[in-house]
């Protein structure tokens, strides 16, 4: 009765934190401080997971997600971008697109929810589903049919995609875009009046 109590309370606590950082994700303007709230978020999903009982589960997500995809987005945001790429003033058709985006995967989410059966398993069913690490060592390398060799490559796609991405998301502006705007701002100093 008390353990559940705990479960309960730090289930809460994962579930409310991940709903705040989801909302600093999403809404914040700066991207670095986006990343900082993803990797909150992440890592109470992880604890979400721990909560469920599955720890070899929530420190693969800690190591991949935020210890692989986040900080990769961390290095390339920090590494290709300037100061003034870090706020931006989404389109309203980007906004647009955004929200319907994000509505249609609401919509998905909670389809799956209302649909899915949700069995509570028994002491007993969890002691025979816990396997050690080297038995899913195994699974994850093996090719077949109880094996994850191709999720496990998938991960490593997933990993150069989330690289790519913050490059693309942080990149510098071309050379002429520079250029153009020193321009525009010589043009506009007070000293070029007089001349």
């Amino acid at each position: 009765m008390h353990d559940g109590a705990i479960s309960t309370v730090f289930f809460y606590l994962f579930a409310a934190s991940s709903i705040a950082l989801a909302l600093g994700v999403v809404l914040g303007r700066r991207l670095l401080r986006s990343a900082i709230c993803l990797i909150g978020v992440l890592g109470s999903s992880a604890g979400l997971t721990l909560v469920l009982g599955f720890e070899f589960v929530a420190g693969i997500q800690v190591l991949v997600f935020i210890g692989g995809i986040v900080v990769m987005l961390l290095f390339a945001i920090m590494m290709t971008s300037q100061g003034h790429t870090f706020e931006q003033q989404p389109t309203l058709r980007r906004r647009v697109a955004g929200a319907t985006v994000a509505a249609a995967f609401f919509t998905v989410t909670l389809s799956a929810y209302l649909n899915a059966d949700f069995p509570v398993p028994t002491a007993e069913q969890l002691a025979v589903s816990h396997e050690g690490a080297d038995e899913i060592g195994r699974k994850l390398l093996s090719n077949q049919g109880d094996g994850y060799i191709v999720p496990f490559e998938v991960i490593s796609l997933l990993l150069l995609s989330a690289l790519i991405g913050g490059i693309v998301i942080a990149r510098k502006h071309a050379p002429e875009d520079e250029e153009s705007d020193q321009d525009q701002g010589l043009a506009n100093h007070p000293s070029d009046v007089g001349r």
